[in-house]
């Protein structure tokens, strides 16, 4: 008798407890996801104090047109950093073309990431010489610092989006 209740206990236990269980995983990426947006927008607000604070320090810029969208202009600042002064468009254009400003952007049929679509095979090098080794290819300071490294040591040819100089 005591081993029939015991089963029926276990069986209760197991019928109440599987649903339960069931629903943890989905709750625990609930939260994971909370967590991983929460941390993205925290970052996307430290990115963005960072450049209103490059663009105090700059002050207005002179070269400004209505060529690009803000997703791109946002940028300047940080083009203007590491881009010698008369290429800092052209860097903008390549961006337009590459990501559409979007630091995030990641080409479906390759490997290239980030603002200026870095090959992902070739990004530890070229960052490291860069002087970027430990950086993300999705780090747009990186990404722009790269690029500018690239450009002065390789030339344009880099990019397949062209934009005249």
């Amino acid at each position: 008798m005591k081993r029939t209740t015991l089963i029926a206990t276990a069986i209760a236990f197991f019928s109440i407890a599987a649903p339960a269980a069931a629903i943890e995983p989905v709750e625990l990426r609930t939260a994971l996801d909370d967590y991983r947006n929460e941390q993205s927008a925290i970052a996307e607000a430290k990115q963005e104090e960072l450049l209103a604070h490059l663009r105090e320090i700059n002050g207005p810029y002179e070269n400004v047109t209505d060529e690009f969208r803000w997703q791109v202009e946002r940028w300047r600042p940080v083009v203007a950093m590491y881009f010698p002064e008369d290429r800092v468009d052209w860097g903008l254009r390549i961006m337009e073309c590459e990501s559409k400003g979007d630091p995030k952007a990641k080409n479906p049929r390759s490997s290239a990431s980030g603002l200026f679509q870095h090959l992902a095979r070739l990004w530890p090098d070229r960052a490291a010489a860069a002087g970027f080794g430990d950086s993300d290819v999705f780090d747009p300071f990186a990404n722009i610092a790269v690029a500018a490294w690239l450009l002065e040591t390789g030339g344009e040819s880099h990019w397949v989006c062209k934009a005249a100089r």
